[in-house]
């Protein structure tokens, strides 16, 4: 009986830890930076911003492919070779928001290799992002 009981509680404690680690990251990427949501703003439509992101060109700071998903959102898969011949890569979730500007949202899903934290300098991605859609960041 006693074997059970722990056994019992053992299993409780890791459902609450479990629990309490994915709480967390939903908390760390809602969060605004580069390991979450990155808001730019650009005066394009947002017909203009996808035919842009149709159209990868050699000037690019990374390979990329932007694909739809079921909800309406985009993925953008943004690889960077090395040197080394090891790409890295990391995910998004885009969004395009209408307005007086069309407010992109980059929600960073993951990293090569499971990281937590994109690899990319934010900078890197702010020169694609105003190369690329005459985007500037805004958060």
């Amino acid at each position: 009986m006693g074997m059970g009981f722990s056994a019992l509680i053992i299993v409780g404690l890791m459902l609450l830890m479990l629990f309490v680690l994915r709480r967390q990251e939903t908390g760390r990427r809602s969060q605004f930076g580069p390991a979450g949501v990155s808001e730019f703003r650009t005066g394009l439509y947002i017909d203009e911003c996808l035919d842009r992101l149709d159209a990868p060109t050699e000037a690019d700071e990374f390979a990329y492919t932007c694909t739809r998903d079921r909800d309406g959102s985009f993925t953008l898969h943004l690889t960077l070779h090395n040197p080394t011949q090891q790409p890295v890569d990391t995910l998004y979730t885009l969004r395009l928001d209408a307005g007086r500007e069309t407010v992109i949202s980059l929600i960073f899903l993951r990293e090569a290799f499971n990281n937590s934290e994109p690899v990319f300098p934010p900078a890197l991605l702010d020169e694609f992002m105003r190369k690329k859609l005459d985007a500037r960041r805004t958060r």
